[in-house]
């Protein structure tokens, strides 16, 4: 049996998410937090003074620390690849923060980085520690629901969250890289054809879609919807308006976090497990952390692989461009 080894560990990006990976870093007791870093100088003093750690508006001043031995990388996905491959120069093991970059081009540069210096990568697709969604994979594996025939899986945000990211990102990367990369590891396949359309009426401002819906075609034959949307009115009484449907031979299986309930239809009875008051310890990022620990002990692989997060961003970029091109997208 492995020694339980404590990592210190650094937080690159200090936005609402990134604080709460400082926060969790802070109190794991498989890593020690050793400072955190933004450019914005009133976030550096704020945590900095908060958890009691070193803080710096440049990165490259906490990868200098001598006793960093990861770090997570939580800043706007467009800036992801310069310090992901300042970190990996480095031999620091990296944490990144979903989607992998803001282009599969910039994505290639960070696996390639990772792999020429040795470096540990694993990002944070939140789903697959998500023990609602979880349960839904469980009951799948197990054969419940037979051989999968289609899925739908809808991520639908309001319109702050368009204006607040003020059309630096499009939805189906910034949101639906999530689904699409549960999507595939759900059906054991990746996806090999989309269809898409979408709408742009409210920030079309901004250039960016409202809403993209797009058909999908596994490499299994399983088949598709993927809704992605941030044109809800901003007074919904929740910020969120999230599906997930799978329908196989034997059963089915459904997902609504407006109710935050799973229901589960199987040998002819309803099932609806409490996930939430039924498991009080599960925190998807607590649990990210704990296997992030394990992976840098070399007991386990990446659940998320850098490769598997470059299939979704490559997936999504597929739908944007079938989108525009009102054609369908071959992927290989």
């Amino acid at each position: 049996m492995k020694s339980e080894r404590i990592y210190s560990i650094g937080v690159i990006g200090l936005g609402v998410f990134g604080a709460r990976h400082a926060a969790v870093c802070l109190n794991h007791p498989n890593f020690r937090l050793v400072g955190v870093a933004d450019v914005k100088e009133e976030l550096v003093k704020k945590y900095s003074m908060e958890l009691e750690v070193p803080g710096f508006t440049d990165y490259r001043g906490l990868l200098a620390m001598p006793e960093m031995d990861a770090v997570t990388i939580a800043v706007s996905d467009q800036f992801h690849h310069e310090p992901c491959k300042d970190a990996a120069n480095r031999g620091i093991h990296i944490f990144l923060e979903k989607p992998i970059a803001d282009n599969s081009a910039h994505a290639q540069e960070i696996l390639n980085a990772a792999r020429e210096n040795n470096v540990k990568l694993m990002v944070g697709h939140t789903l697959r520690f998500d023990p609602r969604y979880l349960e839904i994979k469980r009951i799948i594996d197990e054969g419940q629901l037979g051989e999968i025939i289609h899925v739908y899986a809808r991520r639908n945000a309001t319109v702050k969250s368009g204006r607040r990211l003020q059309g630096r990102v499009d939805a189906m990367i910034f949101q639906g890289v999530h689904d699409i990369d549960f999507l595939q590891w759900l059906t054991g396949s990746k996806i090999s054809k989309v269809y898409a359309e979408a709408a742009s009426n409210i920030l079309k401002d901004l250039k960016v879609n409202d809403t993209t819906m797009a058909t999908l075609r596994f490499k299994n034959g399983v088949i598709g919807l993927l809704e992605q949307s941030w044109a809800l009115p901003v007074d919904m009484p929740s910020p969120l308006d999230v599906e997930l449907e799978v329908v196989g031979t034997e059963g089915s299986a459904y997902l609504d976090l407006r109710s935050q309930s799973v229901s589960i239809v199987a040998g002819g009875k309803l099932n609806q497990p409490d996930l939430i008051y039924g498991l009080p310890d599960q925190h998807f990022l607590i649990d990210e952390y704990s296997h992030f620990a394990k992976y840098l002990n070399e007991e386990v692989e990446a659940k998320v692989s850098g490769e598997e997060a470059l299939s979704a961003l490559e997936v999504a970029e597929a739908i944007m461009r079938s989108a525009k091109s009102g054609a369908p997208v071959l992927l290989s």
